[in-house]
């Protein structure tokens, strides 16, 4: 994974400012960062600041594997990628818990989901990578699924630019319609996307 994010330099260092651009709009909406007055801002109905929380963490990664494609090391990040699903599956359990009991909005149940999806495919991508550390030969059983989930990525962020189902994912989301929440979410999708690929064609 790391050659080929190494070899597409552009496309490579473009997400990396994309990347920056996020952290800085999600680190904006915690109450530890915002400016005095601004620590009750919410990106929905209600403010969800673990999910922003998530956010940051997640872009924060992923910043570190794109500007350190070959020096990062892979079990390290592994343990990382690990030890915040465990967090995020913790979390979602949680709130689905309290979501029964209508103490929760669906959006904060779901938004935790996404990025737990989204961690599981950094962890995958990166036992893509180790994959290929091993042997030379291209393992197109693990390559086409990476591939189909990267396009479903790709899609939801292309989603988030039409009206119609635009709308459902706000609401399935929790994310208002504002450049400073799009954006954030475009980036994680293409991103991961971006991951997902570079580990399938490594």
């Amino acid at each position: 994974m790391g050659g080929f994010v190494a070899e597409y330099t552009v496309l490579r260092w473009g997400i990396v400012a994309g990347f920056v651009v996020a952290a800085i709009l999600v680190a904006g909406r915690l109450p530890v960062f915002a400016h005095r007055g601004g620590a009750d801002r919410t990106v929905g109905p209600v403010a969800d600041h673990a999910s922003d929380a998530a956010h940051l963490l997640m872009c924060l990664v992923m910043f570190a594997m794109l500007l350190f494609p070959m020096a990062a090391a892979p079990d390290a990040l592994r343990g990382v990628l690990i030890a915040m699903l465990v967090v995020y599956a913790a979390v979602l359990l949680e709130r689905v818990w309290t979501w029964y009991n209508g103490d929760c909005p669906p959006a904060h149940a779901t938004s935790i989901g996404y990025h737990l999806v989204a961690a599981a495919a950094m962890l995958w991508a990166m036992s893509g990578h180790a994959m290929s550390m091993t042997t030379d030969r291209p393992h197109t059983g693990s390559s086409v699924p990476m591939l189909v989930f990267a396009a479903l990525f790709v899609l939801d962020a292309v989603l988030m630019f039409v009206p119609g189902p635009k709308a459902l994912l706000r609401h399935a989301i929790g994310h208002t319609m504002t450049p400073a929440a799009v954006i954030p979410h475009v980036v994680m999708n293409v991103g991961t996307a971006y991951m997902l690929v570079a580990a399938a064609l490594r």
